[in-house]
């Protein structure tokens, strides 16, 4: 930070602080809950903007630093702390640099962490370990149908799986516009994570091309849930109620098998 060295005649030298230090979160899983949900705030009301991270970063920075710009001067920008009012000046050169240090903000697909409580209800685990594959399903199923068509009562029935709130009777939860959108940041995390773990099953969709169509969503959970009861209506339960990632692992050996298998036997 520099040292203020040049004043303007409104800013009396001596009410500047010379030096000050700040520390900002290095990484997702550095926020508090706070500042996840002011992050969030941020990321709904700049994230259509063209230049919309650019001012999540600044505000962003400006929230963790606990200061505001009170005005240009000659000298750079004047600024005050917020917790003890003393002023101080920012070189305006040294925001791209502070600004670096926030560059994870750009990457919400690498979030570690999410809102863990919407009033009494509690959050799913991280990753959704121990949680049942049947959910799983329904929630891949909305976050596809959300990517078709936008409407966010699909993010509202993902949150009401992600929060074990009951969908029968169906209980509505009023939440800030950010939770709902940190629900498709969460999972989008959860696919990208999951796809780097089960690299056989879970591939990445590639660039610019469609999920698919709410049939063909069907179709594949359809396949997963064959695949798992090896046919046997009986067992349907029994794997709806089984820990996605088991479930995942299971569907991965045996994607891994297939793949094996057509490469010995090409015309098989």
């Amino acid at each position: 930070m520099p040292n203020a060295t040049r004043t303007s005649r409104m800013t009396p030298r001596s009410s500047l602080c010379r030096h000050v230090s700040f520390t900002v979160p290095a990484a997702w899983d550095g926020l508090t809950q706070q500042q996840l949900h002011y992050v969030l705030k941020l990321y709904h009301i700049y994230g259509h903007h063209p230049s919309g991270l650019a001012a999540v970063k600044t505000c962003a920075l400006r929230y963790f630093c606990g200061f505001r710009v009170v005005r240009p001067t000659d000298a750079g920008w004047l600024c005050r702390l917020n917790d003890t009012g003393r002023d101080f000046l920012l070189n305006p050169e040294l925001v791209p640099a502070m600004e670096e240090q926030l560059s994870w903000l750009e990457h919400p697909e690498d979030m570690t962490v999410r809102i863990e409580k919407i009033g009494d209800y509690e959050a799913a685990s991280q990753w959704l370990q121990g949680y049942p594959f049947g959910n799983y399903l329904a929630l891949e199923n909305h976050y596809q149908a959300y990517l078709l068509t936008n409407d966010p009562k699909q993010l509202d029935r993902m949150l009401h799986f992600l929060y074990g709130i009951r969908l029968t009777p169906y209980v509505s939860i009023d939440v800030e516009p950010h939770v709902l959108l940190s629900v498709f940041f969460w999972y989008t995390a959860v696919k990208k994570r999951l796809s780097q773990v089960f690299t056989h099953f879970l591939r990445p969709v590639g660039e610019g091309v469609q999920s698919g169509t709410r049939q063909t969503q069907f179709e594949m959970m359809q396949m997963q849930v064959r695949l798992l009861t090896k046919g046997d209506v009986t067992r349907y339960q029994q794997v709806m109620d089984s820990d996605t990632w088991q479930a995942l692992y299971e569907l991965d050996a045996l994607t891994r098998e297939s793949e094996e298998f057509k490469k010995k036997h090409p015309k098989t």
